[in-house]
């Protein structure tokens, strides 16, 4: 009995062609995951904040801090930042 040779020829490629098909294997998974995982609860979350929002009344509560420097906190438009 003798021990078997081991295969040299073209060992680079096929290990090569292994490499590849496993890491575009092992990439897909990651990618199929965030898109589930982080991609679909995200667009979740912006439509329930989208839907309850209310655009006029975060822009008044704005205003009444004085966020603004055009307009004062009464919510009167100061002309001298317009000229």
């Amino acid at each position: 009995m003798s021990i078997a040779k081991p295969v040299m020829r073209n060992l680079l490629e096929a290990a090569t062609k292994k490499e590849i098909a496993a890491t575009f294997g092992i990439a897909t998974a990651a990618g199929v995951a965030w898109y589930y995982a982080v991609l679909n609860r995200r667009k979740h979350n912006y439509a329930n904040f989208y839907k309850n929002y209310d655009s006029e009344a975060e822009f008044q509560a704005m205003v009444k801090l004085g966020v603004f420097d055009s307009v004062t906190a009464t919510g009167e438009i100061t002309a001298e930042k317009w000229e």
